[in-house]
């Protein structure tokens, strides 16, 4: 049963009469403190994790990865599915700087631009999901041409997380190998410590370096002796926006963790020289953008796995190449499902006709209807009520805003309340969100 205590329209008032303007005259934006209430509702969620759904898809004959804000025919799949766009991030924006919201003839003002709007939002959000990979993408790329050993990558990849290779038909290499090999990733100095001869000695390759190279290309150690694809998984850049309020276009990042990149936009635009410079609120704005950027990387997504109601194995898509290698042509039953990254899982072995029930216990998006009630618990409602005034306050700026720091403070306190509790119910709790960060441990992406 969902909550049913307070309704989105009671908590806007309630926040209205915090701000001591219940006739909406300064906040008189369109959805202005409902949006508020939304990235409220979003951070406590993003901070907690609180609210889990299953999902549940069938497997398609033949295909191993399954992405899954984009399932079809997946129940309650819309639980993790992308939902917030720039039109919607751009409004958060210009409510916050006092400008009036998108419209068809709106083109800026005398501090702001919407080439700057659209600029700083395009730059975000693609420099957010190479903060935080939590967008990881498969493709299969043409292979080099023998004797190369360097294939092309995307223009979209940002970083390389796992690769494979994939020998044409009719082009059986040697020894024999799979179809579709596993390859390892090193740099050109294990190349030369390990395997000095390999240039000399084409062969099926079995390693990929992404280090020596120039950027968005892939190597091959040893170079290939025949023909092959590589079968990639890179975190990807996102679409080109528009914000164009007719065509909104969608932000493929998780809903709890859009309000990042309104705070990145703020931060850029309130950091821009000219009349729209402001110092201190840019560097606040910067700051809560790396929280968010850390709130990503921690934040699990696949808690359980089962395939036709029976509990499977669950990891990382590298425990599959480790310990399955032959996951991705050994046609049967699926036994095993990997995460690749935050959206996207593979199960193996390769599904045959079936089709395979897939049911995963996920940290899903925090339930948003305005017309609805909020779906949080009745401890939280307070201090998600903090917050929502804290953000709506950032538009008064100076010593106004400044003074509601304390009650974004509340919020942080509270999801640490909650987050003890719920290790304290949860004796396996960080086993259960183990398999989200084992990509990350095993290929490190990052070091510190």
């Amino acid at each position: 049963m969902p909550f049913a205590y307070l309704t989105f329209a009671s908590a806007r008032s309630m926040l209205s009469a915090r701000l001591q303007d219940s006739n909406l005259v300064y906040w008189n934006q369109p959805l202005e403190l409902d949006n508020c209430l939304i990235e409220a509702v979003r951070v406590y969620q993003a901070l907690t994790g609180s609210y889990k759904q299953k999902i549940a898809f069938p497997t398609s004959q033949n295909v191993n990865y399954y992405d899954l804000p984009n399932l079809t025919g997946a129940t309650n799949g819309d639980s993790v599915a992308y939902h917030v766009t720039d039109v919607e991030i751009a409004n958060n924006v210009l409510a916050a700087l006092l400008e009036p919201p998108l419209a068809a003839i709106w083109s800026g003002s005398g501090q702001f631009t919407l080439t700057q709007l659209q600029a700083a939002l395009q730059g975000r959000l693609n420099r957010f999901l190479s903060d935080t990979g939590c967008r990881v993408s498969q493709q299969t790329i043409p292979g080099p041409s023998p004797p190369d050993d360097i294939a092309t990558l995307p223009d979209a990849a940002l970083d390389v997380r796992r690769a494979a290779w994939v020998p044409l038909p009719g082009q059986a290499p040697l020894n024999p190998p799979l179809p579709a090999y596993p390859l390892g990733r090193l740099d050109e100095w294990a190349e030369q410590a390990y395997v000095p001869d390999a240039e000399q000695n084409p062969t099926q390759p079995y390693s990929y370096s992404v280090f020596g190279t120039a950027p968005l290309q892939i190597r091959m150690v040893p170079p290939p002796i025949n023909e092959g694809n590589v079968d990639c998984l890179f975190v990807q850049a996102g679409p080109a926006l528009n914000i164009n309020i007719s065509a909104p276009v969608i932000l493929p990042i998780p809903d709890d963790l859009t309000p990042s990149l309104k705070w990145g936009v703020l931060a850029d635009m309130l950091g821009s020289d000219g009349p729209c410079r402001d110092a201190a609120r840019a560097a606040y704005c910067e700051q809560r953008y790396q929280e968010f950027v850390q709130v990503a990387v921690l934040y699990p997504s696949v808690l359980l796995a089962d395939i036709d109601n029976v509990s499977c194995g669950l990891g990382s898509v590298f425990d599959m190449d480790c310990y399955a290698p032959d996951w991705q042509i050994a046609s049967g039953a699926p036994f095993f499902i990997g995460i690749c990254g935050r959206n996207l899982v593979c199960v193996g072995s390769t599904p045959d006709a079936g089709p395979y029930g897939i049911g995963l216990v996920t940290v899903a998006n925090a339930p948003v209807n305005l017309a609805g009630y909020m779906q949080v618990d009745r401890g939280a409602i307070d201090p998600v009520l903090d917050y929502a005034q804290h953000v709506a306050s950032f538009k008064m700026g100076g010593a106004e805003f400044d003074a509601t720091t304390p009650l974004y403070s509340n919020l942080v306190t509270a999801a640490t309340a909650q987050n003890t509790r719920l290790s304290a119910v949860s004796f396996y709790r960080s086993q259960l969100q183990q398999p989200a960060a084992k990509s990350e441990i095993e290929v490190a992406r990052m070091v510190s």
